[in-house]
């Protein structure tokens, strides 16, 4: 009922409630009472319309969720609902490089200059760093990484090796737009 109503609607609903329940309410009282709870049963028979439209459409365009939503919006309404457990976190993984096998995590530490070097030389000079990324099918980790390298380099990756990974400037921008990126 409170999300039905407006706040001052609600507090009058307690208030008159409160009276009903200790028998000191007026007949004029009472009228506004019935008001309130009429007004609130209106907008929830509306909204339950208004909902009934909605999933005749999609039933009859054969809509998808994920055409209405993005995938975070989906989890975010499976959590709230308690589909899936809300107080679990989606971990976010660190950007992971690879030099000459040896794997390292581009965490808050700076990486090390056997890698750190060669890296950011191959950067700044506008060459491809997938041979660098350990995990390149990870359009995620692959962003955060150049996001991070442009950053601290002050480079502008080029848009023709960002397509070598699959991604868009929009998801570099996005990615380094975050914090902790």
């Amino acid at each position: 009922m409170a999300k039905l109503l407006s706040d001052p609607e609600f507090q009058r609903f307690a208030d008159l409630q409160q009276k009903q329940s200790s028998f000191t309410i007026t007949s004029e009282e009472a009228d506004e009472l019935r008001d309130i709870v009429a007004r609130a049963q209106k907008k929830r028979d509306d909204r339950a319309l208004a909902m009934q439209a909605i999933e005749a459409h999609i039933a009859q365009f054969d809509i998808s969720p994920d055409e209405l939503f993005s995938s975070e919006q989906i989890g975010d309404a499976a959590r709230v609902y308690g589909l899936i457990p809300a107080s679990r976190k989606e971990r976010v993984l660190p950007p992971q490089l690879v030099h000459m096998g040896k794997p390292y995590q581009w965490t808050a530490r700076p990486l090390p200059d056997d890698i750190r070097l060669p890296l950011f030389e191959a950067f700044t000079t506008g060459a491809s760093i997938k041979v660098y990324l350990a995990t390149p099918r990870d359009a995620h980790r692959c962003a955060v990484t150049i996001a991070r390298l442009e950053k601290e380099t002050s480079h502008r990756y080029a848009d023709d090796l960002l397509e070598e990974l699959a991604l868009t400037r929009r998801q570099i921008d996005d990615a380094g737009a975050k914090p902790g990126a």
